[in-house]
């Protein structure tokens, strides 16, 4: 995507307030200028220009531009025209209609809206970064790299870190990867996998601590318990109600037999609830148990002076355990007992009726203790069948550990796999590297006459620990004094210049083809950042393709270096405050 044109339009004046035109190639500078020596180059719009760029490339518009009066009162419309391999398109966003974007495809502009596409804001996010990326980059978002392709000064150039403040370490290290086209899903691959091994492990652990006799010792019970069952479904069978009451023996067997099954499925139930019942309790007195050593934190910390390390990670250990128990298994115990109560009631539902039905057919047993003798021995079976279901539960949990360790061991053999081949993989990228270091080097020694370092890592060490980074593409760049804000600011513009210049060279990888930093150059020395910048302008234009955008004050430049830029067109707008504010990036002031 190349960006050519930025315009203001007020749907009130019914008029273009301001227009930007773009170098299409080459270094483009957003510069702050003073009317004297005495006026102040800030607030003129250089970073308000950025953020409507953001706006336009799929950001959500931040809320001052939302409750902007002023600008809701001119009624902007801010108009990016850009060129898609060739393709006109114009992409547009209304501050009185925020949620929306627009786009509109051709070389010919116009405002009546409804003759654009019109897209909900999550739309129009999807739709700019198939025109940034293409539609084959899927596991990745624009979003979550926009913030470091259109870095600002205050969240973007963090001390002793190359990515941006308050972000997940993983999603860092990937973005990183992915601009530098280096491989960048293995960290993510590779923790699925521990997830899954770590998730089997907590289940193993739950059972083993479940499970008491051996196998044989419960298959022998069981044995034991089934002959019983038999003998005593031989006796139930030998009473002949037909012959001694005239019942109907189809309807008696059948209900008979529905009866046991619903019986059988209660018990079975209710034993599965009391054993859930019973891991709870486990569960609160070794919370209890847990609780008691937040009393001896202070022996732990007198026995860490001894024994820093072990003594530490046992703590820590126990605490990880008592967070999980709390936070997790007495849910799931209390969920699955809901579950079960639900159950049983609709299954005692259908017994009462069955029960009934019994009834209505035994009326003439009132003076008989046939029923009496007959319930008290299907209460004796369904005792022995209660047992043979607890054991049952026990043998499959024996197997269950067995199945557990199974698929335990094929995941980890799955993820050795999985680190050999992205290892291999990553090595595959050598030459990549090396010119990845030599761009980053090239820049360093033109700017401070010394070679900064930039150095890519894999970590392949194979562990399952939670926090692993097994995985991850390490990318670190240094440069002498680098504790200084201007050489930190500096070594991160050359990080983002170095996968940048990179990219526009490989015909591989993504396709991202402007890089804008804002602020960026406020406090490097005025020489170093002409150096950088001329630079960059002659390498873009000889590789043929590439907009790097960045914004300045006028003071920031040596005066030579200023001319030099507007001479060579580098300068694409200048803002400045004036009476009537039109040099303002919108063309008016935001406040009154």
């Amino acid at each position: 995507m190349i960006l050519k044109r930025l315009s203001i339009y007020s749907y009130k004046e019914e008029k273009v307030l301001n227009e930007y035109k773009f170098n299409e190639v080459g270094v483009n500078i957003i510069l702050g200028e003073k009317k004297d020596e005495v006026d102040e180059a800030n607030g003129v719009g250089k970073t308000t220009m950025v953020e409507c760029l953001s706006f336009l490339l799929g950001r959500e518009i931040d809320a001052y531009y939302r409750n902007n009066k002023i600008l809701l009162n001119k009624e902007i419309l801010i108009i990016l025209e850009v060129d898609l391999n060739g393709v006109g398109c114009f992409l547009a966003r209304y501050f009185n209609n925020p949620d929306k974007g627009y786009i509109l495809y051709g070389n010919d502009i116009n405002y009546d809206l409804n003759t654009w596409e019109i897209y909900e804001d999550k739309e129009y996010k999807i739709k700019i970064q198939e025109k940034i990326l293409g539609k084959d980059i899927n596991d990745i978002t624009f979003a979550s790299i926009r913030e470091y392709i259109i870095r600002d000064e205050q969240n973007g150039f963090i001390k002793n870190s190359l990515g941006i403040a308050h972000r997940d370490a993983t999603t860092q290290y990937k973005i990183l990867a992915f601009l530098c086209n280096l491989p960048y899903n293995a960290e993510t691959e590779i923790k699925k996998i521990t997830k899954k091994i770590t998730k089997l492990k907590e289940e193993q652990r739950i059972l083993s601590a479940s499970i008491g006799k051996s196998v044989s010792e419960l298959k022998s019970e069981k044995a034991k318990y089934v002959k019983q069952v038999e003998k005593i479904e031989k006796d139930i069978e030998s009473i002949n109600i037909n012959k001694q009451y005239n019942f109907k023996a189809t309807d008696y067997s059948k209900n008979k037999e529905e009866l046991n099954k619903i019986q059988s499925k209660i018990f079975k139930l209710l034993h599965i609830k009391k054993q859930y019942q019973q891991n709870i309790e486990n569960l609160k007195k070794k919370v209890e148990d847990i609780k008691l050593l937040n009393d001896i934190e202070p022996f732990y910390k007198q026995l860490i002076g001894w024994f820093p390390e072990k003594i530490a990670y046992n703590y820590k250990q126990i605490k990880e355990f008592y967070d999980f128990m709390v936070e997790n298994r007495g849910n799931y115990f209390e969920e699955k007992i809901k579950s079960i109560d639900a159950e049983l009631t609709k299954l005692n539902e259908i017994k009462l009726n069955i029960q009934k039905q019994l009834e209505e057919g035994y009326k003439i047993l009132k003076n008989s203790n046939l029923l009496e003798d007959i319930n008290s021995i299907i209460s004796d079976r369904e005792n022995l069948n209660t047992k043979i279901a607890e054991i049952n539960i026990q043998l499959n949990n024996h197997e269950r550990l067995k199945n557990l360790t199974n698929e335990i061991n094929t995941l980890k053999s799955e993820k050795l796999l999985l680190i050999q081949k992205k290892t291999d993989e990553f090595y595959s990228y050598k030459q990549h590297i090396l010119k990845l270091e030599d761009i980053f080097q090239t820049l360093t020694e033109l700017a401070y006459d010394t070679a900064g370092v930039f150095n890519v890592e894999f970590d392949n060490d194979v562990n399952d620990r939670k926090n692993s980074t097994t995985g991850r593409v390490k990318i670190e760049c240094t440069l002498p004094d680098d504790r200084s804000h201007g050489i930190n600011y500096m070594k991160i513009n050359m990080f983002d210049l170095t996968w940048f210049l990179a990219s526009l060279e490989n015909k591989e990888g993504h396709n991202i083809t402007f890089l804008i930093h804002d602020g960026s150059y406020s406090k490097p020395n005025p020489s170093v950042k002409a150096k950088i910048l001329k630079y960059v302008d002659e390498r873009i234009k000889q590789i043929g393709k590439g907009q790097y955008f960045v914004t300045l004050n006028k003071n920031e430049l040596l005066k030579q270096d200023l001319d030099f830029f507007d001479k060579n067109g580098n300068i694409v707008a200048k803002l400045e405050r004036t009476k009537d504010d039109k040099k303002r990036f919108f063309g008016f002031k935001l406040y009154e």
